[in-house]
């Protein structure tokens, strides 16, 4: 007998429950989906997730977790966002010592304040994103257009095995890179750039960060864009690459306006 094949259940498993088993380690808590079937799936368990916890933002992982995670981890060593020099360490758990000294990495919700302070210490501006970037790269259909025209495609979100969602302490929802810093390769934006990004679209544009991938940011905002504002807003994406087709911030206009959502490649492939 033939039919269609069932859908199984999103489930949502607390890290209290069950910890991911990811490269890096996590500073705060949250919970990890499995089975979320589509891209428009994680934008309603985001948004349900973020309304029940009005006081933290809600950062969900995006595309491929496992190289997220690594470059997470790899990227947070080489930016030093671990770095406990100058820090007061003496309400730290002590496990978190060998021999008297940390031990150089951090993996508490209580030493998440260090992380932040070293990624606000070494805060840009949008000027250190200009150009860095190519519009796209041969055979990846990773430009701005074409991601947020599919964003199934972009993301794949219906292959990853595991989503993750954090509750970050911050305010700012730009702030909350600092949970899943990214952006470890030459080429692609360190943790500072893209917290310049996030930081810029959040005070300029309403858009709030809501998902770092291995490749891709997520941001939303609270109302659509109209037609003035998707212009806008295209014409400083598009001002960011190094090699922006003529006709391409009138397209990625026409593409955004009514849209409350954007994603944005922040690495070089």
């Amino acid at each position: 007998m033939f039919g269609w094949k069932r859908c199984k259940p999103v489930e949502l498993i607390p890290f209290a429950q069950t910890r991911p088993r990811v490269f890096n380690e996590l500073l705060c808590d949250g919970v990890t989906a499995y089975n979320l079937p589509a891209f428009a799936d994680l934008l309603a368990l985001h948004a349900q997730l973020q309304g029940e916890r009005p006081g933290v933002r809600v950062l969900a992982s995006l595309d491929d977790l496992g190289q997220a995670a690594y470059t997470s981890g790899h990227g947070t060593e080489v930016n030093r966002l671990d770095d406990v020099e100058g820090y007061d360490l003496s309400q730290l758990d002590t496990a978190l010592f060998e021999d008297g000294e940390h031990r150089g990495y951090l993996s508490t919700p209580a030493e998440f304040p260090i992380r932040l302070s070293n990624l606000l210490r070494g805060a840009v501006g949008l000027e250190a994103v200009r150009s860095l970037l190519l519009w796209e790269t041969a055979g990846d259909a990773d430009d701005p257009v074409t991601i947020n025209r599919d964003p199934d495609a972009a993301l794949g979100i219906a292959q990853e095995k595991e989503v993750i969602f954090q509750f970050v302490p911050v305010d700012s929802a730009a702030d909350a890179i600092a949970a899943f810093p990214n952006g470890y390769f030459h080429g692609d934006l360190n943790p500072f750039q893209t917290h310049a990004l996030a930081r810029y679209l959040e005070a300029q544009h309403g858009f709030a960060l809501f998902g770092v991938g291995s490749r891709f940011l997520g941001f939303r905002r609270e109302r659509l864009l109209s037609g003035a504002e998707a212009q806008r807003l295209a014409a400083v994406l598009c001002g960011l690459y190094a090699d922006t087709p003529e006709a391409a911030e009138g397209v990625l206009a026409t593409l955004l306006t009514g849209r409350d959502w954007l994603l944005f490649r922040y690495t070089e492939s």
